[in-house]
This record gives structure tokens, C-alpha cells and sequence, in this order.
């Protein structure tokens, strides 16, 4: 049943399918998703992944990062476009009533706490940056506080606010990219003769590059259902996490290996662009942050439907501010690596259970798609801590896992007794229905 009411489009149709007056084109999730790229996590991770590797094999764990986020974002959003649903009525159909619960409730608090990293991290940093330009001491609260203020402002808009700060912040950041790269273009010769710490070994960085993003490609049938054509869904996402996000990531790495710098804001400001360089930062923040609120809203308001969508947001902002006052953006890096392990195995069984399964899952159908999660998360684990090794790098091998189990699991259901979660139902291959 397609939901058109004023009440389902002002919570974000989160229980059902968009309308396709609602739909446009793949320009609107490559927008939105590339400006989620722009922000400090970002800068950050890049610095230490190229400071850990050095420049050649940073750049080598950057492009496999990028190669398996893009493909995984691709069919995550070509999902959601086919679908015309998100990500919460997906799992409702992947893991029946209860397990979809457990679901939305696992992606929320994933996106809850990518909230709170990001203001604090962004608040801390730009105080830092604040001093070193003018020697301002600024509490990293009085910054993150007020930011966290405007995010759940533009959160209230949905996909349309996102849209419109990724078309102004992409450009931007481009301009800042690049004049970053000019600048140090006499300084090349440092670039290639920096020496890695090896604070991170390869597989670490490769999972953390696909942790960095792995929310946003768990969550992009929230922004696929609203491309009308699935193809072009998938090629918005694939190329904005595939070429832009590791382009973004090279580019930022050029400017802290020359001057020696922390991130690529630290060392704007010692080439004296500091001010353009913090106003892209906050931007991309301010975007990045957007879209984790948005879709942890979706995820509650598809649970809590007797609440206004502007209470489930003012929640989640409370949620948010304490995490960072707690502290949440010291286990910043941690938190990518668990990421990266942990919703890779979830959106693949989402996807699986979309093409394979399309009908509701029935007892046996949410029982597959759990154990294919948990097998996959585990073999992500074990291989990360050296009990067994299958390809080197934890994140495909935890991918792989979950994708030979579902579809091993799923043959052998097939030949037993059919059921409804099982049956030939092609009429139904497709979508949800939202009823």
C-alpha cells in the first residue's frame, strides 16, 4: 500500500513505500552522499591511514576501501530505489517483526553515536584550529553545542535539506581540495619520501575506510527509495563512495604528508587558508551529522509511530549532546573498526534478502537472515584477531561470509517444505508493500 498522506511524507514515509511523485533523479543521492564525505572524520582517518602506510600503499588501502564501500553502496541504494523503502520496512521484510526490532534498534544507536563522534571531534578540532589562528581559547562544547542546534534544524527538512547543502558543499570542497594540492606541488618530493609509522597495518586501514562510510551505505535505501530509477540509484551512490570518497581522502593526504600536519585542516592553516578550509569542515559536518540524525529518525519513527518526527529528532539531538559529553569522540578510531566488521554482514543480508527473498520473511526466513549476520560479523572478528585468515582483509572477508552462507542457507530451505517466506511468489519480486 502506497502511503501519499501528509502525516506519511512529514515523517519521512518511514513505514512505507515513497510515493513516485516524490522520486527524481540519481543527481539527488550523489549530492547528498558525496557531501557526507566532506566533513573531519574524514580528514582525519585519511591523515592516519597515509601516515601509518605512506603514500603508495595509503593510497593502495584507500582504493580496495573505496572498491568495496562503492559496490556495497550500490546495491544497498539500488535496493531502496527498487524497493521505494528504506532501510526499516527492508528489515522489516529481512527479519520479520521481532528481528527487525533488534535491527533498527543496533543501526539507531550506530547512527545515534556517529552523531555525538562528529560533533565532538568537529568541536574539538575546530577550537583547536580557532587557537592556533587567533589564539581564542573556545570550550569545544560552545562550539559542538550550537552546530548540534542547526543539525536538528536542517534534519527536519529530510532528503531536501540534505540535497541542497551537498550541491553547495561538493563544489566547495572541491575548490578547497584543490588549492591544497597546488600549494604543496613544490613539495612533492616529501610526499613520496614520508615514512610510515605502521600505527596501523593495511587490513586495520581498509577496514577502517569502510567503517568511516559504512553507516551511510548500510542507511542509503533511505536516500535510493527517492531515485526513480534504480540504476541510476546505484550509480549515484556507487560513484560517490567509490571514486569521490577515496579521490577526497588522496587529495587531503597531499597537503598533511608535505607540511607534516595532523589533517587537512591543520595544515590550511599553516599554508595560511585556514578560515575557507574550517567553514568547508563545518559544512561537512554539518551535512555527515544530517544524514546520521535523518535516517536514526526514520529508524525510531518506523518503531514509534505515535510520535511527532520532530520529537524523535529532539531525542536523538539529546542522545547525541550526552554521548559527547561523555567522551564518545575518544574511541573515535575503535569505533570505525567495530563499524566496518559489524553493519557490512547487516547490508548485505538486507540486499540478499531482497533479490532472493522478496515475499515477508516468515519464522524460518528471519531465522536466515540473523544467523547469516552473525556468521558474518564473527568470521569479521576472528579473522581480525588472527584466529583464521580467508582473504587478509576482515571486511571482505566478513561480506563474503555472510553472502555464501545466505545464499547456501537459502538453497537449502528452497528444497524443503515451501512456506510463505519461500515460496515462488514472483508476482510479489520487487518490493515491499508497506502494508
Amino acid at each position: 500500500m502506497e502511503i501519499r498522506s501528509d502525516e506519511a511524507e512529514h515523517h519521512g514515509y518511514a513505514c512505507g513505500k515513497v510515493p513516485e511523485s516524490a522520486q527524481g533523479s540519481g543527481w539527488r543521492i550523489f549530492f547528498i552522499v558525496s557531501g557526507t564525505l566532506c566533513g573531519l572524520p574524514v580528514f582525519i582517518l585519511s591523515a592516519r591511514i597515509f601516515g601509518s602506510l605512506g603514500f603508495e600503499q595509503g593510497l593502495k588501502a584507500i582504493l580496495l576501501g573505496g572498491t568495496i564501500t562503492g559496490a556495497l553502496a550500490a546495491l544497498s541504494a539500488f535496493t531502496g530505489s527498487r524497493a521505494r523503502s528504506g532501510l526499516a520496512v527492508l528489515a522489516d521484510y529481512a527479519f520479520g517483526p521481532l528481528g527487525a526490532r533488534i535491527v533498527k534498534l543496533v543501526i539507531a544507536i550506530s547512527l545515534v553515536g556517529w552523531f555525538g563522534v562528529n560533533i565532538g571531534v568537529v568541536g574539538a578540532t575546530v577550537a583547536s584550529a580557532l587557537a592556533q589562528m587567533s589564539g581564542w581559547r573556545v570550550p569545544p562544547l560552545a562550539i559542538g553545542l550550537p552546530m548540534s542546534i542547526g543539525i536538528a534544524a536542517v534534519t527536519m527538512f529530510g532528503a531536501v535539506g540534505l540535497e541542497r547543502l551537498g550541491n553547495v558543499l561538493v563544489p566547495l570542497t572541491g575548490c578547497v581540495l584543490l588549492l591544497s594540492v597546488f600549494l604543496v606541488v613544490p613539495n612533492l618530493h616529501q610526499i613520496w619520501a614520508a615514512k610510515s609509522t605502521g600505527t596501523l597495518d593495511f587490513a586495520s586501514c581498509v577496514s577502517a575506510v569502510v567503517g568511516t562510510s559504512v553507516v551511510g551505505v548500510v542507511i542509503q535505501p533511505d536516500y535510493g527509495r527517492f531515485v526513480r530509477r534504480p540504476y541510476q540509484a546505484a550509480m549515484g551512490s556507487g560513484l560517490s563512495l567509490g571514486l569521490v570518497y577515496p579521490l577526497i581522502m588522496a587529495m587531503s593526504a597531499l597537503a598533511t604528508l608535505a607540511l607534516g600536519a595532523h589533517d587537512l585542516i591543520s595544515a590550511m592553516i599553516m599554508l595560511g587558508f585556514g578560515l575557507p578550509a574550517l567553514a568547508v569542515l563545518l559544512m561537512g559536518a554539518w551535512i555527515d551529522t544530517c544524514a546520521a540524525m535523518y535516517s536514526a529518525s526514520l529508524s525510531f519513527a518506523n518503531q514509534l509511530p505515535r510520535l511527532s518526527f520532530q520529537a524523535i529528532v529532539g531525542g536523538i539531538w539529546f542522545l547525541g549532546v550526552l554521548l559527547v559529553l561523555l567522551g564518545v569522540a575518544t574511541v573515535f578510531i575503535p569505533f570505525l573498526l567495530t563499524l566496518g566488521l559489524a553493519l557490512p554482514p547487516l547490508a548485505t543480508v538486507l540486499i540478499f534478502s531482497h533479490f532472493l527473498n522478496p515475499a515477508k520473511a516468515d519464522a524460518r526466513g528471519s531465522a536466515l537472515a540473523a544467523t547469516c549476520w552473525l556468521i558474518g560479523s564473527l568470521v569479521g572478528f576472528a579473522t581480525t584477531r588472527n584466529v583464521f585468515a580467508i582473504s587478509g582483509l576482515p571486511v571482505l572477508d566478513s561480506i563474503a561470509a555472510t553472502a555464501a552462507a545466505f545464499v547456501l542457507i537459502h538453497l537449502s530451505l528452497a528444497h524443503g517444505a515451501p512456506t510463505a517466506g519461500y515460496q515462488a511468489d514472483r508476482g510479489r519480486r520487487g518490493a515491499p508493500d508497506g502494508d
